[in-house]
């Protein structure tokens, strides 16, 4: 390659950026101006972002099976607009094969964002397409009282309850470590539990799962002073009037496998949400 050669080539190299952000943008507003998006149906349930990476902030959450209006969908995100509200979402949660296919360009910038957001966005994963974020919460904490009502005649017994709870796996799994006292005449019990629960969410504020996992119980005195290990299943409801704090219930009820002795029982208290 002679002088004038690298130098041209330089010169390309130095201009591509300037394209890029000048050029395309205008490609893809014009195309969006003229109508190109197209309804289509949310398919699994969604956060919308406000910028197209997984750490962008979360505008609202779509539920599975919403029609939504999607744009231009590449490297993994798509352009959504639903109920008054513009960002990104995932395509993975969306029939991208039905969405408008982008401008035959190379290389195309976000348009409303910066390089350096868009180039974050192509590092997700090794596919190009970037994961959907974890839980909007990184951690919940519960607190609230409890009641325990055994189902062979004895006095029911009640106290208080703390518990915490992650997702490891969003919308599949989420994981419950808890301790309770319970107290009644005669008797105080201190019991801990790990319940496997599946999520099932019912609308932005609203939050429903079942879940079963062991619990251990230590009656501190009485006739019935001892360990005893149990099996407990579980429903909870969980309300979120705002974003971080809210309400829950949650009803059990538990079975030691030893001498077949049941109880039900029900919680109720505040959530406490920490965000990611």
């Amino acid at each position: 390659m002679n002088s004038r050669e690298s130098i041209a080539a330089l010169a390309f190299t130095l201009a591509l950026p300037a394209l890029e952000s000048l050029v395309v943008p205008r490609m893809i507003a014009k195309a969006e101006a003229h109508g190109e998006f197209k309804p289509l149906p949310v398919i699994r349930e969604t956060n919308l972002r406000k910028a197209p990476a997984t750490d962008g902030e979360i505008l609202t959450r779509i539920p599975v099976g919403t029609t939504v209006d999607v744009g231009y969908c590449r490297n993994g995100w798509c352009r959504v607009s639903w109920n008054g509200q513009d960002g990104y979402a995932t395509a993975r949660n969306l029939p991208t094969s039905s969405a408008p296919r982008p401008p035959n360009v190379v290389v195309a910038p976000w348009q409303g964002g910066d390089r350096a957001e868009w180039q974050k966005t192509r590092k997700g994963n090794v596919a190009g397409e970037p994961k959907e974020s974890g839980p909007d919460h990184s951690f919940i904490l519960e607190i609230g009282t409890a009641g325990e009502w055994p189902l062979n005649g004895e006095r029911p017994n009640f106290g208080g309850t703390i518990a915490g709870e992650i997702e490891p796996i969003e919308n599949w799994l989420e994981l419950e470590f808890g301790v309770s006292t319970l107290a009644t005449a005669g008797h105080t019990e201190l019991s801990g539990d790990l319940l496997f629960k599946k999520p099932f969410r019912l609308s932005p504020t609203v939050e429903f799962m079942v879940g079963a996992g062991p619990s251990l119980s230590r009656t501190l005195n009485g006739p019935d002073a001892g360990t005893s290990w149990n099996v407990e299943f579980a429903l909870d409801w969980m309300f979120w009037p705002t974003k971080n704090i809210g309400w829950f219930i949650e009803p059990t009820w538990s079975v030691n496998p030893k001498n077949g002795q049941q109880a039900a029982a029900v919680s109720i208290g505040i959530l406490i949400g920490f965000p990611k």
